[in-house]
């Protein structure tokens, strides 16, 4: 072998078995620092991704546990909406808050306790009872004896309902233990009575349902004499120890993992919150996680693998590599200078060689390929750096598009908010409006049933006088064939004649209380006319009926006036009559026209009387079913005022649902307040300025306690204080910055002037200030829109 000469290198050549001393050591030498480099790379690579793996796997675990304690307390809350759903259904029965209002407790038990009974096993149901307030127990429905006690000690829940006169849900513990309660106020039109509550069950069958459904052991440990105990649960001891029982409950969970029987446990205990959200106790969920172990295990082997695997590759490697060091690399060296200097010209030989010299020669040509590669990419680096400057601007320009869009989405949906706001007021007004007409209602169908009451005792009466005239027309009749013997009998016809007069000032008594029933029936008509127009378009249909009752009514005053004077045409008949019966005999012609008279006379009236019968019939007929429409406008109304209510309450969902989505969007607003430019500032103060006026409208619903002295001036809002501070003359002298001063100063003051008024109780100015404000409003966006486009332009 011919040795390299000092300061440089020449190719190395093989002869018969001899190998240099000098080529044996740099190839050993360099074999091994590659094997050692490669196994500590391995090893370090193999640990980390060890222990990333690892730490994956636990943060799942840890994930699932915490996801299967969320699925417990959705559990726990459904129930509760159930308990709550429960309650508010019995509220809302019929006749049910008046039987607690009154005091009907035997009633009210035989009602519930047979409810009770049928819904105690297919829903879990141990508890259901009615409460006076602030926390008297009224009725239990599970245990109808007992009743009376206060509970105010011990149920928090039914105080807080009854003072709060909302619904209250969650976990409390009360005289009967932990149970999972539903409270619900009772209400008797628009007085509160007091509350009714559904108590479910929360045992252990809770939480063997529980593992039954989802595959994994819960319970639930709560404080007592002796540090913790066992409440209910699917397994038999907590495998927590005190200190991480305190730990959870003061508000930390504790996740731990342990190896049972060969399998691995993984247990989270967390802490359990009653319904006002304070701790009573943790839930403690253990589940297998043996599937974590064995992936833990499979990544473990999987490593060893690629650490046993990457140092046999090494080894090979360096063994291939180390029998190509020796060969000289001047030429690569030179090659390698020119190509430092940028000169890719370079011919590099002995790529060809399958030895040490080809290897090298080829890397030095990846080399080159690469500089040349890397030069090139150089050049695009700073063509990609141009771009680069573009793309910022792009992206300043998406910005300033995307704070646009969400701005627009906040003012969409804050209008929105304040629309239904303002609905929801007039909903409760129709609501009111819609009770007090059913009131009315009721108390005209009161009178219109007394009027038909009256009426057919009347025509009853009318009755009686039509079968006396009759008798007074048959009479006359005999009269009439016995007048050859009217000197014998005149005694016993002045007699019949008296009898007649007596009849007719009965009918002229019957008369007087038609008279009056006339006149009560058209003062009910009146009345109803009146309650008609009240009503509007509800009203229009009744207000038809009202004036046929009233017509009827004049029609029978006019027919009890034309009896009243028959009636008295016919007491001076009989009095002539009697009078002539007192004259000789002679005059018997005479008594005799004067008897035909009276037959006459009679007989009209009797048809007269029938015809009064007939209508006084028909008024009564009228009546009753001008009553029984009026019992359907009242249902009617009250069905409105229900509908009323029921509206009241989705458009209050709805609010709270657009409250939230308008919460996220202030915040993402609020996230591009870091931009000072002044088209961000344009765009965050008109959605600030969405939010002062949805704060105004929300405080006249008393959906918050903002007052007036803590409204913000058109100078302290972050609109104000960009506005005073602007110095740059263009933004100054535009129009539309001009004119933004006024009717920003309007907008605060008009809302303002709204809580003012608000808080005096004058709701109705109250409202025409928010309308005002609201005008204001839409200039002051109008402005800033066309402020905004003037600077983008700009």
């Amino acid at each position: 072998m011919i040795r390299p000469q000092w300061g440089g290198y020449h190719s190395v050549v093989y002869r018969g078995k001899g190998v240099s001393n000098m080529h044996i050591g740099i190839a050993v030498r360099f074999g091994l620092a590659l094997v050692g480099v490669s196994l500590a790379s391995a090893l370090v690579i193999g640990f980390a991704v060890n222990g990333y793996f690892t730490s994956m796997i636990a943060s799942a675990e840890k994930v699932e546990l915490h996801s299967r304690f969320d699925q417990l307390v959705e559990t726990i809350d459904a129930s509760s909406r159930q308990a709550e759903a429960m309650a508010s259904l019995v509220a809302a029965l019929p006749g049910v808050p008046e039987l607690v209002q009154a005091g009907e407790r035997d009633r009210l038990a035989v009602q519930m306790t047979p409810v009770f009974k049928q819904l105690t096993k297919p829903y879990a149901v141990e508890q259901f009872q009615f409460h006076l307030p602030p926390a008297t127990s009224f009725l239990r429905a599970h245990q109808p004896a007992k009743f009376g006690d206060d509970l105010s000690k011990i149920r928090e829940t039914v105080i807080r309902t009854n003072a709060a006169k909302k619904p209250t849900r969650g976990l409390e513990i009360g005289r009967a233990g932990l149970g999972v309660r539903g409270v619900v106020p009772l209400f008797a039109g628009e007085t509160h009575v007091g509350s009714v509550e559904f108590g479910l069950s929360f045992g252990k069958p809770f939480f063997d349902e529980f593992k039954a459904a989802h595959k994994l052991d819960a319970g639930l440990l709560v404080p007592d004499e002796n540090g913790f105990k066992l409440f209910a649960a699917s397994f038999e001891s907590s495998r927590l120890s005190t200190d991480e029982i305190r730990q959870a409950l003061a508000g930390t969970p504790v996740v731990r993992t342990f190896t049972d029987g060969g399998q691995r446990i993984s247990v989270l205990g967390q802490a359990a919150l009653d319904y006002s959200g304070k701790p009573f106790g943790i839930i403690e969920i253990a589940m297998d996680g043996q599937a974590y172990a064995d992936q833990l295990a499979e990544v473990h082997r999987t490593i060893a693998i690629l650490v046993i695997g990457t140092l046999l590759v090494t080894i090979v490697v360096s063994v291939l590599l180390a029998r190509s060091i020796t060969n000289p690399i001047r030429h690569l060296t030179t090659a390698m200078d020119r190509i430092s200097q940028h000169d890719f010209n370079v011919v590099l030989t002995g790529t060809e060689r399958p030895d040490e010299i080809g290897h090298m020669a080829r890397a030095v040509e990846v080399v080159r390929d690469e500089a040349k590669k890397l030069a090139w990419m150089e050049s695009e680096q700073k063509r990609l750096v141009e771009e680069m400057q573009a793309n910022q601007d792009t992206l300043h320009k998406s910005m300033r598009s995307q704070l646009e869009g969400v701005v627009q989405a906040a003012i969409q949906s804050n209008e929105a908010g304040v629309v239904l706001a303002k609905m929801m007021g007039d909903v409760r007004k129709a609501a009111q409006e819609s009770q007090a007409i059913a009131a009315a209602i009721e108390e005209m169908v009161a009178s219109v049933n007394t009027i038909a009451q009256n009426s057919e005792v009347a025509a009853a009466e009318a009755g009686d006088a039509e079968a006396a005239a009759r008798n007074g027309v048959r009479d006359a009749g005999t009269a009439r064939q016995a007048t050859e013997t009217l000197t014998s009998a005149v005694e016993d016809v002045g007699g019949k004649i008296r009898n007649l007069a007596n009849a007719s000032q009965q009918i002229g008594a019957m008369v007087d209380q038609i008279e009056a029933i006339a006149s009560q029936t058209n003062l009910l008509a009146l009345n109803a006319t009146i309650e008609a127009a009240r009503a509007g378009e509800a009203g229009k249909g009744f207000a038809v009926v009202a004036a046929e009752v009233k017509g009827l009514a004049n029609q029978t005053g006019r027919a009890t006036e034309d009896i009243r004077n028959r009636i008295a045409a016919l007491t001076q008949e009989m009095a002539a009559a009697l009078k002539s019966m007192h004259d000789s005999t002679a005059a018997a012609a005479e008594g005799q026209q004067a008897v035909d008279q009276v037959t006459n006379g009679l007989g009209a009236i009797a048809e007269r009387v029938d015809g009064v019968t007939g209508h006084m019939r028909d008024i009564a007929g009228i009546l009753t079913q001008q009553s029984a429409a009026a019992a359907e406008i009242s249902g009617g109304s009250l069905r409105i005022a229900e509908l009323s209510n029921r509206n009241l309450d989705e458009i209050s969902e709805v609010l709270e649902a657009m409250q939230k989505a308008a919460t996220v969007l202030d915040q993402r607003v609020e996230e591009f307040s870091s931009l000072s430019n002044a088209e961000s500032i344009i765009q965050i103060a008109k959605n600030d300025h969405v939010r002062f006026k949805r704060s105004i409208i929300d405080r006249l619903l008393e959906r918050n306690d903002l007052t007036a002295d803590r409204v913000s001036t058109h100078h302290s809002c972050r609109l104000g204080k960009w506005y005073d501070a602007v110095d740059n003359p263009i933004i100054k002298a535009h129009p539309a910055f001009v004119r933004l001063a006024d009717p920003h100063q309007r907008v605060h003051a008009h809302g303002k002037r709204a809580l003012e008024l608000h808080a005096q109780g004058d709701m109705d100015n109250a409202n025409l200030e928010v309308d005002l404000m609201n005008t204001a409003s839409h200039e002051v966006l109008d402005l800033l829109d066309e402020l905004g486009r003037a600077l983008t332009q700009d």
